[in-house]
């Protein structure tokens, strides 16, 4: 079940004692093998209830620590840490409102949103209705030594108090979790909807951000869709609304740490080729953007079939926009080839790629037959036009 901090645990959290305790806390393994000795410890001074909070936070700023570089002096909760942004992922959005004043982080939760626009903007009005996430907000921002640039609001976001009926910038990431813990996939289920959101803040320079594999039908009013991903990984897709969006474009991809970007507003004519020595597979953020042909015309390479996502060329290209793979051989779709040549070529260890044969690579990796020693390589199982293959690549 989830751990859900009260009122009174969140105060003594965010205070010096227990900042204390914390301190101490943070010497213990914490392990599933320690964990009960651990917390007897802590329960010889604390309450039965603020020894279960204190342990929760330990976990939870081990974990905090791949998303925020000072997450050993923050606070969190469980679901708030969860959908929180990478920190890098942050800066990069909050870039774009450095022409604005002011902005309101809408729904700030633990306050890591509010912490990059801070650091972009003079000033930031965050909102949220959990008066816990607000305490650890605060708090936060004390961390990063940002609290005098941050004014923080307990507030219903769909009925806001009248002197704020009027924002000229927001950002707002609604939750995509249910009570229960579920994931919600569809913009309805978002706590508050997304329709809800949009309709109520229709006035203002809006962000957005919303599931990396959103359905972008789903939301036609946006004026640009930004897939975001990180160290090849998708994160994020953020719509920017009237004054936050960029002219002329509608769709974008941006690649971090590098910030390299890419839009629908550049040349994609990149032509359709057999396919050559290199096959290159496009980040994520710019296959969920559906920027695939611009940057092969970009990079100069040719797409091997109009409906799948990859694109080659015969030299081989360092690039952040794509990952290359060396063709050492290409066979026709059946295992029986695959384990001969696996065998035959002392490969051991498989990687299994697959685009447009709707092939499970699960029930393709229970069938191969590797060698029991020897070379790593990836298996990509690919159509191109009629025909289905299995490459070996390196």
């Amino acid at each position: 079940m989830t751990f859900r901090p009260t009122i009174q645990q969140a105060r003594f959290l965010a205070s010096e004692k227990g900042d204390d305790w914390l301190a101490k806390a943070a010497e213990r393994p914490f392990t599933s093998q320690s964990m009960m000795a651990d917390l007897q410890i802590l329960r010889r001074s604390l309450t039965a209830d603020m020894a279960a909070a204190v342990t929760e936070q330990v976990l939870l700023r081990r974990r905090g620590q791949t998303k925020f570089s000072r997450a050993g002096e923050m606070l969190f909760v469980g679901e708030a840490l969860e959908q929180a942004t990478d920190s890098r992922v942050a800066r990069h959005r909050a870039r774009r409102f450095r022409s604005v004043r002011c902005v309101a982080d809408l729904g700030c939760g633990i306050g890591g949103d509010s912490l990059a626009l801070a650091g972009s903007t003079d000033m930031v009005l965050a909102l949220d209705q959990d008066p816990v996430r607000l305490i650890f907000a605060r708090h936060n921002a004390a961390v990063y030594n940002l609290a005098d640039k941050i004014i923080w609001v307990q507030a219903d976001l769909l009925n806001l108090p009248a002197p704020l009926h009027r924002l000229d910038a927001a950002f707002a990431d609604p939750a995509r979790r249910s009570v229960e813990g579920k994931r919600a996939f569809s913009p309805r289920d978002y706590h508050p909807p997304l329709q809800a959101l949009l309709s109520r803040f229709a006035a203002c320079s809006l962000a957005v951000k919303v599931g990396p594999g959103l359905d972008f039908s789903s939301v036609p009013t946006a004026a640009e869709i930004e897939s975001v991903s990180l160290n090849g990984e998708a994160k994020e897709a953020v719509l920017w609304f009237r004054d936050l969006a960029t002219p002329g474009v509608t769709r974008r991809a941006t690649c971090l740490p590098s910030g390299t970007t890419i839009t629908d507003a550049q040349p994609d004519d990149c032509p359709l080729e057999p396919l050559a020595s290199y096959l290159y597979e496009p980040d994520p953020a710019i296959i969920r953007a559906g920027l695939v042909k611009q940057v092969g015309a970009r990079l100069k390479l040719s797409q091997i079939d109009p409906h799948i996502a990859f694109l080659s060329g015969d030299t081989l290209l360092n690039s952040d926009l794509v990952t290359a793979y060396q063709i050492e051989a290409r066979l026709p779709l059946k295992i029986k080839l695959v384990n001969r040549y696996l065998q035959q070529n002392h490969i051991s260890h498989v990687n299994i790629k697959q685009r447009g044969t709707g092939l499970s690579p699960d029930m393709v990796a229970a069938k191969l037959k590797p060698a029991k020693d020897g070379l790593e390589r990836t298996l990509i199982l690919v159509r191109i036009k009629d025909d289905h293959f299995a490459l070996i690549a390196k």
